[in-house]
């Protein structure tokens, strides 16, 4: 500042271009209302912003002189905040008990109030706060001339403050990508960022803050259980248990014990009491996999569950409450089952309110490089071997296959490749004539390379079909569906 008072260009563009260095917002806002109170010798100095989430305006930072008590917005004059803060507008009071313009401003008059200057912060879009001056002791060295450098400070601290933001928005994100929880990682346990991934995601987000039943359909393989499980984390219902049933291999004796809970001697091996799965759930989800398969006795009793939130134990009299969120999958077309009788329609239309579909890996092979590095990561260490990565014709393999048992099967593949690869990456022979490149057959439909690869699987496993499911990183009962539809059983 010059011995008159006023501001220089060459102090605002000092001043302007440490702003602009990449910083924390706390250190940004240091810096703004050190150089707006220091330079216009300044009794209070405040920043104010409005918050990004409620538009309230908050004082983000204040200089005030030796001994004053720390103030906040309500000592602000409501003229001045409306003339920068809804007109976008500059000015500068002389402030006077005799000024009709604050009649009836008595913290004005009370606070000693000599001078005062406002200048909005603002963006082209959009009046993200002010800065605000006055001066309780000289007004001497309050000009109005540095009304106009002023208003160049703010410019620089607006577009310091945004980018403040935005890296402290980065920050975080790279914080929260750290530790697993981010939004390409966000869902932590389902990997991808293909388009089709992407709308997965997002239905997620959607559904995650309703209570209402969720459906989710999917090819074996396709990890329609972590689609629940996301649900699960992402929801209100976060912090109490998710516990899950595969509905295919529970006998039709034990299901409603297993959902419902029984009274002990209520049925041979009932040696005590014991509490289902809707109860121990707690407030939490309860995921029923493969529901195409629930017994036609039990769809009754959980169409009532749905309805009325109310079970009996198996040998129970009394009627039980509980709050358990339902989400179901399975790889059965489930109108299908409906129309031919095996599935309750109207248990049906209370489970297929939310529908979600897992897409299969052929879908989205984009993601594929992504899910071979998830896998090399997770199986790296305990596969005891020297592989750590993978060579790009063994890439260009995996990607060149049609992945009949979506991710399951990959990540098997994945599994014992790095279990016999001797070198320190995957190499084609590592695969182990797992993936048949798709240009082996004259006629390349999905159906035709399903039905040769899980032959030619059944075969290396000399039939026993257990283990070629296994191998093939789908149901045991699926391998029996497609066989008996290839008239190979």
């Amino acid at each position: 500042m010059n011995d008159k008072g006023l501001l220089t260009p060459e102090q605002i563009l000092s001043v302007g271009q440490k702003l602009l260095e990449l910083r924390t917002l706390d250190e940004v806002l240091e810096d703004v209302i050190a150089a707006a109170a220091e330079t216009m010798h300044a009794d209070t100095a405040m920043i104010l912003l409005r918050s990004e989430n409620t538009e309230r305006v908050e004082v983000a930072k204040q200089k005030l002189s030796e001994g004053s008590a720390v103030r906040g917005i309500e000592d602000i004059s409501s003229s001045l905040l409306d003339v920068a803060l809804k007109f976008g507008q500059s000015k500068y009071f002389e402030i006077a008990v005799t000024d009709p313009r604050f009649s009836g401003q008595s913290s004005i008059i009370l606070q000693n109030i000599q001078a005062a200057m406002i200048v909005p912060l603002a963006t082209a879009t959009k009046i993200i706060g002010a800065i605000y001056l006055d001066s309780r002791s000289d007004r001497g060295l309050f000009r109005e001339e540095n009304l106009g450098p002023l208003g160049t400070l703010a410019a620089f601290s607006t577009l310091a403050i945004e980018n403040a933001r935005r890296y402290e928005s980065a920050r975080k994100e790279i914080q929260t990508l750290k530790a697993g929880k981010s939004s390409g990682a966000k869902f932590s346990s389902l990997v991808g960022s293909s388009s089709v991934m992407q709308e997965l995601f997002a239905l997620i987000e959607r559904v995650a803050t309703s209570d209402l039943p969720v459906f989710i359909s999917g090819e074996s393989g396709t990890g329609k259980e972590l689609v629940a499980r996301e649900i699960h984390s992402a929801g209100a219902r976060a912090s109490k248990p998710f516990l899950a049933l595969y509905c295919g291999n529970v006998a039709p004796q034990l299901f409603e014990s297993e959902l419902f809970g029984h009274k002990k001697g209520s049925f041979t091996g009932a040696v005590s009491d014991k509490i289902g799965l809707v109860q121990a759930v707690a407030g939490g989800t309860l995921f029923l996999d493969e529901v195409a398969d629930i017994p036609a006795e039990m769809q009754t009793k959980l169409l009532r569950f749905l309805q009325e939130g109310e079970f009996r134990a198996v040998g129970d009299t009394k009627t039980l409450k509980a709050d358990a969120r339902i989400i179901t999958a399975t790889n059965k077309n489930l109108l299908a089952e409906v129309s031919e009788g095996r599935f309750r329609t109207d248990l049906f239309y209370r489970l297929y309110i939310l529908p979600i579909a897992a897409p299969p890996l052929r879908d989205r092979l984009t993601d594929l490089p992504a899910l071979v590095r998830h896998f090399l990561e997770k199986y790296g260490k305990q596969s005891g071997g020297r592989a750590k990565g993978i060579s790009p014709d063994a890439l260009r393999m995996l990607t060149g296959y049609a992945w009949p048992g979506n991710v399951r099967e990959l990540e098997n593949t994945m599994a014992r490749a790095l279990v016999v690869a001797q070198g320190e990456r995957i190499e084609p022979q590592d695969i182990m004539q797992q993936t048949t490149p798709k240009q082996v057959s004259d006629d390349q439909s999905w159906k035709v390379a399903e039905r040769k690869h899980i032959l030619q699987v059944l075969s290396a496993c000399s039939g026993n079909k257990s283990r070629a499911a296994e191998v093939l990183g789908i149901s045991r009962r699926y391998l029996h569906y497609r066989l008996k539809e290839w008239g190979e059983e």
